[in-house]
């Protein structure tokens, strides 16, 4: 009895196997959804738009940009890990989702290394860190003596806690031990507007949407937060030569799909990213305008989120969970 009830079972395994790859090959026959943790106009939404684009053409279906902001992420993280494990859910996910917010959040609605599979990274894009443009403090020293002199006396805007932006001046503050206010909003773009206008001292906006800007002279940039000078933006200094203080920072984007999505589909998704990243739009649109193209494998990104984990839990001084 138990015998045949194992040879049943082997037949209808061998049976969905076969199916279940047809499936994945089928993949997609329906549009695909792409969630954007943030507000229109940033870079994490610029590249995901650009990708959506791309994406559209490789998987022969639309890919439809949704943007969810909030929460550092959090709002659109928890839909997407909420979401059908079916490929036609997809996340871009930043370092601040899965590195940032288990430390700076007492409670999250989604867990970063159960709830989501990490397909393939996108980009790594640092910021400027720019003040308007009839500032009263010229340089950033001048910012940060001026911040010396009182806490919470220079306020900085951000897309939120755990975005970009708020990573990079978060290093600001731990690399001079000055204290500014926090001012948060929903998208990068609404942060800089604030700058702009007067009603905010600082902030960091990525090297991508920074140029025209700047060429408007709408901002003045202190400082480029990489290792070195940027050749979109040759003449803004490092922080460390502004300041001579480690300022590195920026937005480390891809996409995620919630765990439990066939490997298929995951391998489909990965593949057609690959070839996108690899294409003259996102060379024009994202990499030759300050973002960095990563290592586009599966294996190459888990290994990124346990490293940026670890990162982040030693400059917040807090252990990972």
């Amino acid at each position: 009895m138990k015998l045949g009830l194992r040879r049943r079972l082997a037949v209808l395994l061998g049976a969905a196997l076969p199916m279940a790859a047809a499936w994945a090959q089928a993949y997609p026959t329906q549009p695909v959804r792409l969630i954007v943790p943030f507000g229109a106009g940033g870079v994490t939404d610029t590249t995901a738009r650009v990708f959506a684009e791309g994406l559209t053409r490789e998987l022969g279906q639309p890919v439809v940009v949704e943007n969810r902001g909030g929460a550092g992420g959090s709002i659109a993280a928890s839909a997407v890990a909420k979401a059908n494990p079916d490929g036609y859910t997809l996340l871009v996910i930043t370092n601040g989702m899965y590195a940032v917010n288990p430390l700076i959040y007492k409670t999250l609605p989604y867990d970063p290394n159960k709830d989501f599979a990490y397909i393939a990274m996108l980009a790594n894009t640092p910021t400027v860190l720019a003040v308007s443009a009839d500032s009263p403090h010229k340089t950033l020293p001048d910012l940060i003596k001026a911040a010396s002199a009182q806490a919470d006396r220079i306020a900085f805007s951000t897309a939120g806690e755990g975005s970009d932006n708020y990573q990079v001046l978060e290093v600001l503050q731990q690399a001079t031990g000055v204290k500014m206010l926090h001012v948060p909003y929903k998208s990068g773009a609404e942060s800089l507007t604030d700058v702009m206008s007067g009603n905010t001292d600082v902030t960091a906006i990525s090297a991508v949407t920074a140029t025209g800007y700047i060429q408007a002279g709408q901002i003045r940039p202190y400082a480029v937060t990489s290792s070195r000078r940027l050749a979109n933006l040759p003449d803004i200094p490092t922080a460390k030569e502004a300041l001579g203080q480690d300022v590195e920072g920026g937005s480390l984007s891809g996409i995620a799909a919630p765990a439990g999505t066939p490997p298929e589909v995951v391998a489909r998704l990965n593949a057609a990213i690959g070839a996108v990243a690899g294409g003259a739009m996102a060379q024009d649109k994202i990499y030759a305008r300050g973002s960095e193209r990563m290592d586009g494998s599966q294996e190459a990104f888990t290994l990124r989120v346990a490293q940026e984990q670890k990162k982040w839990a030693g400059i917040l001084g807090r252990p990972g969970k």
